[in-house]
């Protein structure tokens, strides 16, 4: 039912004051775009954009940039003009990685970024026309090449084979009974180990990609102009690719490896969209699962072995998605002594919901001592402000399995602090990070444009660089293979 006028809520305390959103570049435009901004005349790595400034990263010291300075703004896309304006310096702040950030706000005029977004379409447009297929082909290593080309065959030949006899099982007056349901097995038997070789063969090759940022493009675009468009049909190939909520590893996405099933509406899509959930990454999200629900087991157990005055065994989940580690914790638990306090945090009130819901759902079954407090929050203010985190301190366990694939190493590296501040004497932190180097990045970064940090264990271990010398740091490999865990214990 729709709400009535006075029904409808505004924003509450600073959040009143109407600010533009401000948009990463590296969201906002096409990788072809190449924004090249200058201030007055230098050109400076551009960071992000908003209705009425820019900011951007600069090596000089931050006292060359004196609030109020005045400075001439040129934006350029696709080689042409796009903005001309002044601005003024609005802060000054450190950089991701080193240097400064500089938010300059504009002064007598805007960015039309619907209008920005209009002449970045049109120089794509432009620039496909003109250059065609082959610009990108010639700039992709022959091993690359060959090996899309033969997963594009692998797909589009299966897919006939699926796809006819199908629809021969249902000529015969087969319904979604045992003829359909046995073609879906039987491929699933066949296509297996294939489907998993052509992936890591892939990812093999692509690793000579990886160090030239146009070789990279093009080979990506390779990919998703020939391989993305057959397995669309897949649920999920479809919503991790295309992104509805901004960001490929959704918790739509999560309940499609969790439920580990065939989906799909043909054999072919259920075949692929089942070997897309067994991926290695994908089995690893359940085998992580798992292996944070028994580190929450063991942890509780020490909780309690201590006897603390404390009067709840606290654990705070951050970027939790649908939280199935709480649920299970509490329908394999079913009881306890005590009680035990969740907090679950997540950029998606749908993802919360989803995560109240089923814990909520397993407390009334078992009738287990706990609450659930959901805090909807997002991670762009995380990664700007880690102090903005808010964990309660006391903390027993904390932990994140899979927002750190994300985040640069010094954003990561003050959030590690944050969030080993907020643990109680004893307590644990453990974060998670797909593993690197591996041979089966192809498939999510080429296929699905899903872009991770793969950490090795000594960039894993960099992560506690600024905890005190009294942690105790530790990096283990859940049991898929697929991720590893920075564990921190308070002393």
């Amino acid at each position: 039912m729709a709400k009535s006028y006075e029904e409808l809520m505004g924003a509450l305390g600073r959040a009143v004051f109407f600010r533009p959103e401000r948009q990463r570049v590296r969201d906002l435009l096409s990788r072809e775009a190449h924004p090249q901004l200058l201030v007055d005349g230098d050109e400076h790595p551009l960071f992000d954009v908003s209705l009425n400034g820019v900011s951007f990263l600069s090596q000089d010291s931050a006292e060359s940039w004196a609030a109020g300075r005045e400075l001439e703004v040129t934006l350029f896309l696709h080689g042409r003009e796009a903005f001309r304006g002044r601005g003024r310096v609005a802060r000054v702040e450190p950089g991701p990685r080193k240097g400064v950030r500089i938010g300059v706000a504009l002064v007598g005029g805007f960015l039309d970024l619907p209008e920005i977004l209009h002449q970045d379409e049109e120089g794509q447009l432009e620039t496909d026309l003109r250059a065609g297929p082959e610009f990108w082909r010639e700039r992709i290593p022959q091993p690359l090449q060959e090996s899309v080309g033969r997963a594009v065959h692998f797909l589009h030949f299966y897919r006939q084979v699926l796809d006819r006899n199908e629809a021969r099982y249902r000529a015969r007056g087969a319904r979604a009974g045992d003829p359909i349901a046995s073609l879906a097995d039987r491929a699933l038997a066949e296509l297996r180990e294939p489907w998993a070789e052509i992936q890591r063969s892939a990812s093999r090759a692509a690793v000579e990609c990886l160090g030239d940022r146009q070789v990279l493009l093009a080979s990506k675009r390779l990919t998703e102009t020939l391989v993305t468009p057959v397995l669309s049909v897949c649920p999920l190939v479809e919503r991790a690719y295309t992104k509805p909520l901004g960001y490929a590893g959704d918790y739509k996405v999560m309940q499609y490896y969790y439920n580990n099933a065939l989906e799909g509406d043909s054999v072919f899509a259920r075949v692929f969209h089942k070997l897309g959930v067994e991926h290695p990454l994908s089995a690893g999200v359940r085998t992580r699962k798992d292996y944070v629900v028994r580190l929450m087991e063991d942890e509780h157990l020490r909780y309690l072995d201590r006897a603390e005055a404390s009067p709840a065994f606290r654990v705070a989940s951050l970027g939790c998605g649908p939280a199935r580690e709480v649920s299970d914790f509490i329908a394999r638990r079913r009881g306890w002594p005590g009680h035990v306090a969740w907090t679950l945090i997540d950029q998606e009130d749908e993802a919360l919901s989803i995560a109240y819901n089923d814990s909520h759902r397993q407390l009334q079954a078992t009738g287990a001592d706990g609450s659930l407090q959901c805090l909807h929050l997002s991670f762009v203010q995380i990664m700007r402000d880690p102090s903005l985190l808010p964990i309660e301190s006391g903390q027993h366990f904390i932990f994140a399995t899979g927002l750190f694939d994300y985040l640069g190493e010094a954003v990561a590296q003050v959030l590690v602090r944050t969030l080993f501040d907020q643990l109680a004497p004893g307590g644990l932190v453990v974060l998670g990070n797909a593993l690197g180097p591996n041979d089966h990045f192809w498939s999510p970064e080429f296929i699905l444009d899903w872009t991770m940090l793969y950490r090795t264990r000594d960039e894993m271990l960099r992560l506690a660089k600024r905890l005190p010398e009294s942690a105790e740091v530790s990096v283990e490999i859940e049991p898929g293979n697929a991720y590893y865990f920075l564990m921190v214990r308070k002393h």
